[in-house]
């Protein structure tokens, strides 16, 4: 059986190299030429041997311009004289002399003794190379593209009757159906189901070949009507598909009809976020954002989280200036907690104060201490506190033309070892939307990672009020998670 692929020995060799040896040493044979020490035979070696005396003119006289020899290494010089069956001993000047007189010298008997045994070794190696793969490796489907005769024959031994069939999936068939009429075997082939590329690629056949006609038909025939069965399904997933896709245009053509039609801005939703500080610094990507707004008793809350890569976290915007809100819905001042609120004034001045006041209030929960206690209730609950006023708004609710510009404060926590940035809330930044209907962004953020740089956003899509799809963000929950105790809890050593 070896003997049907003899043909092949000479092409596409699984054996690439081979090693042989005589007394001048180690040979490698690559199917073509021997080389000794990586060099082949070299035919005319004068040129690179250097001029015993000075080259001269035709008057006699020494010429001015000396022809100039490429220079080898001394591995080629030590080849050229071993394939000459010269000595390669001694120094790269004493083996150019050994090979004055013999520079176009043929190679020798012995070495071509060894490239005779090299070509059968070779050939060999590659014959057993391929019987092995071919026993081992190689699919169904190689060996009837490789060797058709030979994969019908080694299936179907001459003289044997059996119903058996094999199934064969190509692109190309009349090998094996030709084989196939002068083996005595029944051959017929259909179309194999496809996944509505095949205007693009090679068409695939699928080829059934046996002993028996009726078994060989009815073969075929079963595969034909699961192409037409496949084939059926392909079309109502195609027709669901672009049913699908009608109705998210519909959506999105009347979400843009709404969007362009609407006085008030609408910022909620997801936005793609850009800050060539960060992600050239660090080589991410894909930095994005999620607003929210939520209408609570004491008034609308708004606020994101965010993810930068190397930092995320939540962050809460702050009331405009003369957005204030009635003592009436001040929470109550307490000891126990992390954020205080002073009086507001009617004046403007001591309103501006106020603001300040509260900006070093609220930083990281360092104002307010806590005490230890036992019971988990009363600890959890020690973690948290009220939301700060400046939190709320009340009149204006929503970024607009008029008020496009908003400050805002935040807390996160390193995305590698997600270790706490501490102290972060303390300081505020600001966050300006604009474009139409603020469907843009120009920020401001800063931090111990990264320091203080600017990025930009654009909106990618909006949400229901309080949620993104099917999330919801507590802010609360979340705000408490980065705080001092929080940072404390998670065991600060194992980040130092």
């Amino acid at each position: 059986m070896a003997s049907e692929s003899d043909s092949d020995d000479n092409s596409d060799p699984p054996v690439s190299q081979i090693l042989v040896a005589n007394d001048a040493g180690i040979f490698s044979f690559d199917g073509y030429q021997l080389e000794f020490q990586d060099h082949p035979y070299a035919r005319n070696v004068a040129q690179y041997i250097p001029l015993l005396e000075p080259f001269r003119t035709t008057r006699g006289t020494i010429a001015a311009r000396q022809p100039r020899h490429d220079s080898k290494p001394r591995s080629w010089w030590q080849s050229q004289c071993v394939f000459r069956g010269l000595s390669s001993d001694g120094n790269i000047e004493e083996m150019q002399n050994a090979l004055r007189g013999h520079e176009e010298d043929c190679i020798s008997e012995d070495i071509l003794d060894l490239l005779d045994r090299a070509k059968k070794k070779f050939k060999t190696r590659n014959r057993e190379a391929r019987e092995s793969n071919w026993m081992h490796n190689m699919s169904d489907e190689e060996k009837a593209t490789k060797n058709p005769r030979r994969y019908l024959k080694e299936t179907f031994p001459a003289g044997s009757k059996s119903k058996e069939t094999v199934l064969l999936t190509t692109h190309f068939v009349a090998s094996i159906r030709e084989t196939a009429r002068e083996l005595g075997l029944r051959c017929e082939y259909t179309h194999a189901p496809t996944d509505g590329d095949t205007v693009v690629r090679m068409a695939k056949y699928w080829v059934v070949v046996g002993q028996d006609r009726a078994t060989v038909t009815e073969k075929v025939r079963m595969i034909e009507r699961e192409t037409q069965r496949l084939k059926r399904e392909q079309e109502e997933g195609q027709q669901e598909l672009r049913r699908k896709n009608k109705v998210m245009r519909t959506k999105q053509m009347e979400t843009e009809e709404a969007i362009a039609n609407s006085k008030d801005w609408d910022v909620t939703g997801s936005w793609r976020i850009s800050c060539p500080h960060i992600e050239e610094s660090w080589d991410v990507e894909s930095l994005t954002m999620k607003i929210f707004v939520e209408t609570t008793e004491k008034g609308v809350q708004m606020f994101a989280e965010f993810d930068f890569g190397i930092l995320t976290g939540v962050l809460r915007f702050e009331r405009q200036k003369g957005d204030t809100i009635t003592s009436s819905t001040r929470p109550m001042k307490c000891d126990d907690i992390d954020e205080e609120e002073k009086p507001e004034e009617e004046d403007e001045k001591e309103e501006d104060e106020k603001e300040e006041d509260e900006t070093s209030e609220k930083s990281s929960d360092t104002y307010g201490q806590k005490e230890d206690d036992d019971d988990a209730d009363d600890e959890a609950e020690a973690r948290r506190s009220p939301t700060p006023e400046s939190f709320y708004f009340k009149s204006i609710a929503q970024p607009s033309a008029k008020h496009p510009t908003w400050n805002y404060r935040y807390r996160s926590e390193e995305t590698g070892e997600g270790v706490i940035e501490l102290g972060s809330d303390s300081e505020l930044y600001s966050l300006t939307f604009c474009g139409p209907n603020g469907r843009s962004l120009k920020g401001t953020i800063g931090g111990s990672v990264f320091g203080d740089c600017t990025f930009t956003g654009v909106k990618v899509c909006g949400v229901e009020v309080g949620s993104v799809g099917t999330e919801y963000l507590n802010i609360r929950e979340e705000w408490a998670n980065r705080n001092a105790w929080a940072y404390e809890n998670a065991g600060v050593s194992r980040w130092h």
